[in-house]
């Protein structure tokens, strides 16, 4: 099933991947405003495409036993394929974010990756996976739920230094300081590991935004968030 995108505005292309997502066809539509928030400040100088994804329903049943970063990362790209992108910069936050990383590292079509609320490098996927599967568990093994305890899986054996030393594209990492998830037990540290992490970071040709006062939930201040992503994607891609 092709993945449904909103294209906004015009200018260089920018991919603006989950948690905002494209509008829902369907009835309500809780994430209207902050999208539009996104959109009014950066909707002006960029070409924005927003995502319906990932699946639900059925298509989210449909793509469970598949829905590893190979088939994330293919959903992506026939979406830009669709859009005529052929060349484009990737804004994710938290599960977005680790998307960015993975197209990164299989794609070189990225004009520039941001990859917010995650730490690029020293990331434990292994207890992402066992995260997913409690939050799986009290789903009642919902299909949406299952895709993610799929897609950890299949990242569980990914070395991020490795992989990341790699990348040639511009690339920004943000997080709040306080950022730090704990989900059934399970503890992922963000801001703090990104901050230990931060010189490495650097040395690997990263920019590194650390935000005080803020935790997972940052990406819902677009206030504070689209004046970093314009401070950096601006003077790379808007030149002349």
């Amino acid at each position: 099933m092709p993945v449904r995108y909103e294209v906004h505005g015009r200018g260089p292309i920018l991919i603006v991947g989950p948690p905002i997502t494209a509008g829902n066809s369907g009835g309500s539509d809780p994430m209207a405003a902050l999208r539009q928030a996104y959109l009014d400040r950066l909707a002006d100088r960029y070409r924005v495409i927003v995502l319906d994804y990932p699946p639900t329903g059925a298509d989210a049943a449909a793509a469970v036993d598949v829905f590893g970063p190979d088939r994330v990362c293919a959903d992506v790209l026939a979406v830009a394929n669709a859009a005529g992108a052929d060349r484009f910069a990737w804004y994710g936050y938290s599960w977005g974010g680790v998307v960015g990383l993975q197209l990164a590292a299989r794609t070189d079509r990225l004009s520039a990756l941001i990859c917010g609320g995650w730490p690029p490098i020293g990331a434990s996927y292994r207890e992402m996976t066992g995260a997913a599967e409690w939050l799986a568990r009290q789903a009642n093994d919902a299909a949406e739920a299952r895709l993610m305890v799929t897609f950890y899986r299949a990242l569980e054996q990914w070395r991020d230094d490795a992989a990341v030393a790699k990348f040639t594209c511009p690339r920004m990492t943000f997080v709040g300081n306080d950022d730090v998830i704990t989900t059934g037990g399970f503890t992922t540290r963000i801001g703090s590991l990104v901050a230990e992490r931060r010189a490495d970071l650097e040395r690997m040709g990263w920019t590194v935004r650390l935000v005080e006062g803020f935790r997972h939930d940052l990406f819902m201040r677009p206030e504070v968030v689209v004046p970093l992503l314009r401070a950096f994607l601006d003077p790379i891609l808007l030149k002349g």
